[in-house]
């Protein structure tokens, strides 16, 4: 990145955080000062106070006429007007910055920003309301969406997170310097190989990631569990993300572990151990199965039982070797009887594949690529 050595990178949280983003903009910055570049950190997070006021106000009575309504003060008129003087402001005072980084499609730099912008993101919200909610946009979104275009079309390069989201935005938004550049994992744990492989061949726990967005997933598996628990009592299901109290039940072999912060390092060592010692790692929720915790558990040389979804299928292809899909043939739990009755060799296959369909997802290659195109 020849005459670039400075980097202004500005996140919707602290990107000095693990608990921001699924640690994106901790893995992205850190990745970036590895590589030798100054990074000035700018957290553009909404105001707390403001957030409530309109959650409480504007956004219940939006809530109350359109139920599937995502407009929360981050997407109000007012928030973009106070951001945007925060990044002017910030600009100013990284006066020598070569680049700035946006870890949303959200904002952008002023027009008076003579230097090089990257927009980064998973996907924009016109993807989100398009393929998740199922829907056209309001007549109060229209005007974000606008913005969010805008910007995307400005950038002198834009990232997508994922493979479809990705054409979505080369599909839809005409002057867009789009490229997708592969997913992440954001761990940062070390990985051995041989212990790691022991631990999961003679495991029996499953593993499920995911907060409340998830539970309906977390509901099946544990119906699934009680099934399975009574041909196979050592057989344990930890969960992480969630509390006994979200799911309502408590069930002999199940374990609850909540959030756990990976800046905390006892909290951090026991998600690595967690992801260490599971057999499989599973998330039937349907559209949207936690991507990056899967791929994070792949990392770690761990099978996968999922439904297929389109950005996972456009990743790892409509048939996969590194775990097994849920459809009308294959259940839940017939899924995870296949894992217990495979041989030491067949689960060493699937971890092995699992483990090698994500080895090059690195930071260090994904900003080395991102560094390449700039």
């Amino acid at each position: 990145m020849a005459g670039i050595k400075e980097i202004t990178v500005f996140s919707v949280g602290d990107s000095n955080s693990l608990k921001t983003w699924s640690n994106v903009p901790y893995f992205f910055t850190k990745n970036l000062e590895l590589k030798g570049y100054k990074v000035n950190r700018v957290n553009i997070e909404e105001n707390k106070a403001l957030f409530n006021l309109y959650k409480y106000t504007a956004f219940a009575f939006l809530k109350l006429i359109y139920r599937n309504s995502n407009h929360t003060y981050f997407r109000s008129k007012l928030n973009y007007g106070l951001t945007n003087k925060k990044i002017a402001k910030a600009l100013e005072v990284y006066s020598n910055t070569d680049a700035a980084v946006f870890l949303t499609f959200s904002f952008s730099a002023p027009k008076s920003f003579n230097k090089k912008v990257i927009s980064f993101g998973d996907w924009t919200f016109s993807y989100y309301i398009a393929n998740f909610l199922d829907r056209e946009p309001k007549w109060f979104e229209k005007n974000c969406l606008e913005r969010e275009k805008q910007h995307i079309e400005k950038a002198d390069l834009v990232l997508g997170l994922f493979p479809l989201s990705s054409t979505f935005i080369k599909k839809n938004y005409t002057n867009a310097n789009v490229h997708y550049l592969g997913n992440v994992i954001n761990s940062n744990s070390e990985l051995n190989k041989e212990l790691v492989i022991k631990a999961k061949q003679n495991s029996k726990k499953l593993l499920f990631i995911g907060n409340e967005k998830y539970l309906s997933g977390a509901l099946e598996l544990i119906e699934a569990f009680k099934k399975l628990k009574n041909n196979y009592p050592e057989l344990e299901l930890h969960f992480i993300g969630l509390n006994e109290n979200e799911t309502g039940i408590k069930a002999s072999g199940i374990h609850y572990h909540g959030y756990l912060n990976k800046s905390v390092v006892a909290e951090n060592e026991l998600y690595y151990k967690l992801l260490s010692e599971a057999l499989v790692i599973i998330n039937s929720t349907k559209d949207w199965g936690g991507f990056s915790s899967l791929i994070e558990a792949m990392h770690f040389y761990t099978p996968v039982i999922t439904r297929s979804y389109d950005e996972f299928t456009e990743t790892f292809g409509s048939t996969i070797d590194l775990g097994y899909f849920i459809d009308q043939n294959n259940t839940l739990s017939s899924c995870v009887e296949k894992l217990l009755k495979n041989s030491k060799d067949e689960q060493l296959k699937l971890m092995t594949a699992a483990h090698d369909r994500v080895k090059d997802f690195t930071w260090s290659n994904y900003i080395g690529k991102m560094i390449g195109l700039i």
